[in-house]
């Protein structure tokens, strides 16, 4: 049944991007990837932060981890790489002059960060003891 919150629709968005790993659409799957880890993130946030609405409503990965760091300072994520993941949603999904064409190494690393915030969310999910979906980390297929 799908629900209407963060991580249901995360779970929900890892389920469908894992079904184009076969593909060479590189950029899609790299805005796809940075779509679920915004939702991983973002699931943690609504029941740990407060006075952050600007923040849900926007991209900004690092903004959003540096806010939850700030009430669970154990839970830790690179902000390089989230920094890098939230260029792909503009940079590889809008024309422009920013407009990049992703490759398979910045595809797998794409799928790297993802899977790293997946982990990490659901440790803090299951020490606040909100439900949690396994999951199985799939890669780009030969």
């Amino acid at each position: 049944m799908k629900k209407n919150d963060y991580y249901s629709i995360a779970c929900e968005d890892l389920k469908y991007l894992q079904c184009t790993l076969g593909t060479p659409l590189y950029n899609n799957i790299a805005v796809g990837a940075q779509q679920v880890t915004e939702k991983m993130i973002k699931s943690l946030a609504e029941h740990t932060c407060v006075g952050i609405e600007k923040l849900m409503n926007g991209h900004n990965l690092r903004a959003l981890y540096m806010e939850i760091h700030k009430v669970l300072p154990e839970f830790f994520l690179d902000k390089g790489a989230l920094s890098m993941l939230k260029d792909f949603y503009y940079d590889a999904k809008y024309p422009g002059d920013n407009f990049v064409v992703v490759d398979r190494e910045s595809c797998t690393e794409c799928l790297e960060t993802m899977y790293e915030t997946i982990r990490a969310v659901n440790e803090e999910r299951e020490k606040l003891e909100l439900p949690v979906e396994e999951f199985e980390e799939r890669y780009l297929e030969e």
